[in-house]
């Protein structure tokens, strides 16, 4: 919780474009709770670890199990401002938020998050987890698998609780493995992010460092024609943020899920449906990463630059070089995590070059 306090009290710089970070900083990670008592001389009611509890399964063979959260008040709802894994504790993807059911209404959960469940007096919370390791405990590094269940609560009382998971493996499903599959390697030769807003003028664009801005290769799994891109095979992408007021200087963009299958027969490569995540706290779903063009204008970006920005890739040439493109407008959808942060573009163009 040392970083979200951190960014909570830089924010003090009234420009728009701080407003538009702050924006996507508070609204993506739930912490409009936190300003709330934040501001307060009243400190939270509810802070820490409440629970610890195990999962046991085969290594990929998933797991479910549902923690039940009980508001004791029986003369108040409770207000959950949202329910998802602590940052930095679920890097691997092995566990995954199914839905959150209270009242008798189930929320499915969006990358992980779910929002805004209220508990009725004396009523029952119920989140649906599941555990899908790609790998056999213990580990290297650890005797189990680790994340943490944060649960906000933003009224009556204030806080966080958290569930502690701890994923135990100790065999494995024959086949199973967390190794990026057999396919085609491209090397990741140059990278251009692109952040348009009006409040920042013309669209910033930054070539970057691939030495220092761009970790692992692009990799396409699969055999013949049709491929896949999954979560390992996407490079981890620094991408920059303008000065903003904010102290948020930059997001690592990952590859939140696997692509579906889809047909590279020849020069060029489409995958639709893509969701991507930006330092943990933006989440940008259903995009497309094409060889082809992307265009986002004011009808769907209503503050982008200009009114309108497109960005255009290349198709795999006889040098083994292509160059794939994704953007996004910062709404939402496919923003699903930030109700309204004021329009503006998001885009990558990744130059690639395969390896033989």
């Amino acid at each position: 919780m040392a970083f979200s306090t951190a960014i909570i009290g830089m924010l003090g710089k009234k420009d728009v474009f701080s407003e538009f970070i702050k924006k996507i900083v508070l609204t993506c990670i739930g912490l409009s709770c936190l300003v709330a008592w934040g501001c307060s001389s009243t400190p939270p009611q509810v802070s820490g670890i409440v629970a610890v509890s195990q999962i046991e399964t085969m290594a990929c063979q998933p797991r479910q199990k549902t923690f039940q959260i009980r508001n004791n008040n029986t003369s108040e709802p409770q207000r959950v401002q949202g329910v998802l894994f602590e940052l930095g504790t679920n890097n691997d993807k092995f566990f995954k938020i199914i839905s959150v059911t209270a009242n008798g209404r189930s929320k499915e959960a969006s990358s992980n998050l779910v929002e805004e469940i209220i508990l009725p007096p004396g009523g029952v919370m119920d989140v649906l987890v599941e555990y899908n390791p790609k790998e056999t405990t213990p580990t290297e590094e650890a005797e189990f698998h680790a994340t943490y269940l944060d649960v906000f609560l933003n009224g009556p009382k204030l806080g966080i609780m958290q569930i502690e998971i701890q994923g135990r493996a100790p065999e494995a499903l024959p086949g199973c493995s967390n190794e990026v599959g057999s396919g085609r390697t491209f090397e990741v030769v140059a990278v251009k992010t692109i952040l348009s807003h009006q409040a920042i003028g013309a669209p910033v664009e930054t070539d970057l460092d691939v030495n220092a801005d761009v970790q692992g290769d692009f990799i396409l799994s699969g055999e013949g024609d049709e491929v896949i891109l999954t979560t390992g095979g996407w490079p981890t992408i620094t991408f920059p943020l303008p000065p903003n007021g904010v102290g948020l200087t930059e997001l690592d963009i990952v590859l939140d899920e696997d692509s579906t299958p889809t047909d590279f027969s020849g020069s060029s490569l489409t995958f639709d449906g893509l969701t991507f995540t930006g330092g943990g706290v933006v989440t940008l779903s259903g995009l497309s990463l094409t060889t082809g063009s992307v265009t986002i204008d004011s009808a769907v970006a209503p503050n982008v630059s200009g009114g309108t920005i497109t960005l255009t890739g290349s198709e795999l040439n006889d040098q083994g070089e292509m160059t794939l493109v994704v953007a996004a407008p910062l709404t939402s959808p496919p923003v699903d995590t930030v109700e309204n942060v004021g329009g503006g573009v998001f885009g990558l163009e990744v130059t690639l070059k395969e390896i033989k």
